[in-house]
């Protein structure tokens, strides 16, 4: 328990001490957030909450999570996601290559590391639906897909973090109950690092020095996406010690509200004839504010 004390503590004080502190390499790079367009915001705000989720989870789990293959691949293809989702907050690179960068971290993990979903479980009600031959499409379909759903509902303060923060910590319950520690300490040190960008993304001012606002921006988006996909795969499919951490049918609940409304977004710009990748206001969020809540 004092083990997951100390990883807690210090993935939150790692990524709550580093937003202040690389705010000026950010806005000197302009690695910042314009307002304009659909962009509603005030001020130039840093793009570097992704950055510093990514760096308290690092530290963390190199401080006291133990060092197996899968946790290494983890941590090397989370690097590889922030870095494409940095580069696409700095230059705003095109979908394919977004895409193609995607395709290529969910192969690391699918061919490279054998994550990958052999089975959907009794989806049907019909009995147990094995995949067989299209594990590996299908793994590599469904990461891609949740990346982009995660990236997608990233329009509103705290949406996304909060979203991800309660299925990590959800997460590392059921991992936990299995015996599996290792991972649920991963997801802890992850939900606790989006915590910290929390509080600066839902109460930090616009231009201020001390307690300034920040973004996640793509980096931290895709990167979430990412870590919640990879470590549902992992915790469906694989046997602990006191079995799967959550039936295969059960992940449906961790990402039914990104998947759906990035189904029904894409949904919508094809029947008006526009690109499904063309960014829009008529995302879930949108539809809330619009209703008249804040």
């Amino acid at each position: 328990m004092w083990q997951y004390v100390n990883l807690c503590l210090v993935a939150f004080a790692v990524t709550f001490f580093l937003i202040p502190a690389i705010k000026p390499i950010a806005c000197f790079v302009g690695l910042v957030d314009k307002p304009g367009g659909r962009k509603k915001h005030d001020g130039l705000i840093p793009l570097t909450g992704g950055i510093s989720i990514f760096a308290g989870m690092l530290v963390s789990v190199l401080f006291a999570v133990e060092q197996t293959e899968f946790i290494r691949v983890l941590i090397v293809g989370g690097a590889m996601m922030v870095a494409v989702g940095a580069f696409d907050d700095r230059y705003d690179i095109s979908a394919r290559f977004r895409l193609v960068a995607q395709l290529l971290i969910a192969i690391l993990f699918t061919y490279g590391l054998g994550v990958k979903v052999n089975s959907v479980g009794d989806l049907f009600g019909f009995g147990v639906v094995e995949l067989g031959y299209f594990a590996n499409v299908f793994t590599i379909v469904s990461v891609i897909a949740l990346i982009n759903a995660l990236n997608m509902l990233d329009g509103i303060d705290g949406l996304v973090g909060t979203l991800s923060g309660i299925s990590f910590l959800g997460l590392a319950m059921l991992l936990h109950r299995v015996g599996d520690f290792e991972l649920a300490a991963a997801c802890l040190c992850l939900c606790f690092s989006i915590f910290a960008f929390l509080i600066y993304n839902l109460f930090g001012s616009p231009g201020r020095k001390g307690f300034g606002k920040v973004f996640m921006g793509d980096a931290g988006s895709m990167f979430l996406g990412l870590m919640l996909a990879v470590l549902l795969v992992r915790s469906s499919q694989y046997q602990h010690g006191g079995g799967n951490a959550i039936n295969p049918v059960g992940v449906l609940w961790f990402v039914l509200l990104p998947i759906t409304d990035m189904a029904t977004t894409i949904g919508r710009r094809i029947r008006r004839g526009r690109s499904p990748l063309a960014p829009d206001r008529t995302h879930i969020h949108h539809i809330i504010l619009r209703a008249g809540f804040t």
